[in-house]
């Protein structure tokens, strides 16, 4: 059963989509919180039809495992400003949605309520459980536990690795744009920029973007938040991720003290999709035309019915 549902975070309204199975008592229930950028409730973002959490909520329904995933706040059918948002929003919006699904006793487990994140979402998702104790636990996809600068000069490499590669007067007209010779210097720049000005929305590149979205990204530290999350934690990398690295991934079960199920699926890359050949921004186009890694969704769901599993046992007990 799919029903299109409404609900209000920070004055303003939210919409998206609860996705219920036939089941004899209400289904254990995901949460979905996005990657960066101005994304639909299935992932998707200008240029990237990635689908990403579509293809994880059939699947789920398909388990017998409910799940809702929302619009961005000023994007898709929900209202708000996407343009002058901070990671403060995405937080706020994220709980809004726990809120509310934890009150829809009739459709889903209010004791089955699962958080997922994938990118930046799986960077938020341990703050988000530090304000939300009634979560079952939390799902990373993709996170990354560094510094903004030095994800920031990480991809602006590999990116200038790509821009070398493309020929001809394409290849020409995009490094003379898009070029970074100083990624580490521009990042340097780009936040004394961030700190000393009051408007709303700066230029970066060719686009204006919120200053704080910027702000508050440059100075988050994910690994505060990780470290006294006190919720079981299911964390999937992909060993062809060069935006999170998988070695990040690996490092939650030492900075957490919770219990930590970690899993890295050769070949995948951020967009969840198998990549044989090396992985790059150039190669998403292609890439997410497939599904996404039927590991993933394999992974979710018997981490979430081994949740339900060892609530159950401690109850009898």
């Amino acid at each position: 059963m799919f029903a299109e549902v409404i609900f209000s975070s920070d004055n303003i309204f939210l919409s998206g989509t609860l996705t219920v199975p036939k089941c004899d008592a209400p289904p254990p229930c995901v949460i979905m919180v996005h990657g960066s950028g101005a994304q639909d409730r299935d992932g998707n973002i200008s240029g990237f039809n990635t689908q990403i959490f579509k293809y994880i909520s059939d699947f789920l329904a398909e388990q017998g495992i409910a799940s809702f995933r929302y619009d961005k706040r000023g994007c898709g059918k929900s209202e708000g400003n996407f343009n002058i948002a901070g990671l403060s929003e995405m937080v706020e919006d994220a709980c809004a949605a726990i809120d509310f699904i934890s009150e829809q006793t009739d459709a889903v487990d209010s004791k089955g309520i699962y958080l997922l994140g994938h990118s930046e979402g799986a960077v938020l998702a341990p703050e988000i459980a530090s304000k939300k104790h009634n979560l079952a636990g939390i799902l990373m996809l993709c996170a990354s536990l560094r510094s903004f600068e030095e994800d920031g000069v990480k991809n602006a490499e590999i990116f200038n690795r790509d821009l070398n590669k493309m020929t001809g007067i394409k290849g020409k007209l995009a490094r003379l744009f898009l070029y970074s010779k100083t990624p580490l210097e521009t990042m340097i720049k780009l936040r004394r920029k961030v700190e000393k000005t009051k408007a709303n929305r700066i230029w970066v590149s060719f686009s204006r973007v919120s200053t704080k979205f910027y702000r508050e990204t440059f100075n988050y530290d994910v690994k505060s938040f990780l470290k006294n999350t006190e919720h079981p934690i299911l964390a999937i990398g992909g060993s062809k991720d060069f935006q999170c690295h998988p070695d990040d991934t690996l490092l939650i079960p030492s900075i957490s003290s919770s219990q930590s199920d970690v899993h890295i699926i050769e070949n995948m890359d951020h967009m969840l999709r198998v990549q044989t050949e090396e992985s790059s921004i150039l190669s998403y186009a292609s890439s997410c035309n497939e599904p996404i890694v039927k590991e993933v969704n394999e992974i979710i769901c018997s981490w979430i019915i081994k949740q339900k599993d060892n609530k159950s046992l401690k109850q009898d007990k």
